[in-house]
């Protein structure tokens, strides 16, 4: 069991004193956050119960720019489409946002395997949130003044110019002064902050 050990910190130790020489990495994503928000308030005159909210789902990409030098990180844009549909009998609430923000990431350990810590803030967002009950439009919300950061770890490893990788961590998401367009809710603030996960899989040169 010792000798299993000191071979698993050994290998880990060859792999974080040879990094990757890689400058360029441009990958796909698919990923999901979960929120606690509370869609009640948000269609104050629908008669049915608010359903409970999901996870919203997305497709994203990212294009990272690491210079090959000690303890400098990672620098670059992450893209994210996202969307939920949460539905009680004849009530339906839909949600998209896009969301373009800057990437920070950092690989201590960054050759076949890399392992770090990776953070974000937004730079752009686009969001709207309905409310549809039996086929009505009662709640048609969208704010211009949202705010967004996140702190996270990735790990993956990278093949042949190849990078396969997950990640996972907490986005503070706030849609501000979010307004109704059909003037049936009155503008308030939607907290879409939650936990997040995403698989990856891209390239690197």
């Amino acid at each position: 069991m010792k000798k299993m050990v000191l071979f698993v910190f050994s290998l880990l130790g060859i792999l974080a004193s040879s990094p990757a020489q890689a400058l360029f990495e441009a990958r796909v994503s698919y990923g999901l956050l979960t929120s606690a928000a509370d869609l009640a308030p948000l269609c104050p005159t629908c008669s049915a119960s608010a359903p409970a909210i999901v996870p919203t789902y997305g497709l994203g990409a990212d294009a990272i720019l690491t210079l090959p030098l000690p303890l400098i990180p990672g620098v670059g844009i992450r893209y994210e489409n996202m969307g939920l549909t949460a539905s009680n009998g004849a009530l339906d609430f839909k949600a998209d946002y896009s969301r373009t923000a800057l990437i920070i990431n950092w690989r201590p350990l960054n050759n076949i395997i890399y392992l770090g810590p990776i953070f974000t803030y937004g730079l752009s967002h686009s969001t709207s949130l309905t409310a549809k009950e039996s086929g009505v439009t009662k709640a048609d919300f969208s704010s211009d003044s949202v705010t967004s950061y996140s702190a996270g770890l990735e790990a993956g490893v990278n093949l042949l110019g190849f990078t396969v990788g997950a990640e996972m961590g907490y986005i503070d998401f706030r849609w501000k002064d979010a307004k109704d367009s059909t003037g049936n809710a009155p503008s308030q603030d939607i907290n879409m902050s939650g936990t997040y996960a995403k698989i990856l899989l891209g390239i690197s040169i």
